[in-house]
């Protein structure tokens, strides 16, 4: 039985994870799935339901383990598109980070929403044509942070990673970029100012 330890991950990615075990997985194999949140318990089971397979789930502390056995629907499932593997094709779109938290309300909150949200991006079936990080926005792009190689992944599948310049001096993070080209003000004032669309989390 293999085990695929999903414990401190948060949603989606326990899903994710899930997922791509179950491609590289023969028919017969037994899955066991430990998730310590709610939230990805519930994703989980929504997926193994949606998708035909059968599983058995308990609960010890606030650790969730659900295991299940990949059968004939593994087919099913690939054909559906869920397996993970490296997407290229790109969108008319570009990504603005203009904050490190994602939305209004708790701080702590948002931080977290946004490490989600960026580590769900490569899942996309049409990728971003760039990321534009400003004000805060550039401390995701940086060494130590909880998204800083999660946006190399994504600039490594060929999506531009640009960070304003000005902020980068402002927060005095020049050498302690991740990732991303340094950019200016007019630049970025270009690409808002483009027919591409523009994703503001």
């Amino acid at each position: 039985m293999r085990i695929v330890d999903c414990k401190g991950l948060i949603c989606p990615m326990p899903l994710i994870e899930t997922k791509k075990v179950i491609r590289e997985s023969k028919i017969g194999d037994e899955l066991l799935v430990e998730v310590d949140n709610e939230t990805s318990f519930n994703n989980l089971s929504h997926f193994l339901n949606d998708n035909g397979l059968t599983f058995e789930h308990s609960k010890k502390g606030i650790v969730y383990r659900i295991k299940f056995i990949v059968k004939e629907l593994q087919t099913k499932i690939q054909e559906n598109k869920v397996e993970v593997k490296p997407l290229t094709n790109h969108g008319n779109y570009i990504i603005v980070f203009s904050s490190n938290s994602m939305g209004s309300g708790d701080d702590d909150l948002g931080k977290l929403l946004f490490k989600g949200y960026i580590n769900t991006i490569d899942q996309l079936e049409t990728l971003p044509q760039e990321i534009i990080c400003y004000n805060s926005g550039v401390t995701l792009a940086t060494k130590g942070s909880d998204t800083g190689q999660s946006l190399k992944k994504i600039e490594g599948l060929g999506v531009k990673i640009s960070v304003c310049g000005t902020c980068v001096d402002f927060f005095g993070l020049k050498d302690n970029l991740e990732v991303g080209t340094i950019t200016n003000m007019l630049y970025i004032a270009g690409k808002l100012a483009s027919n591409s669309i523009i994703v503001k989390p």
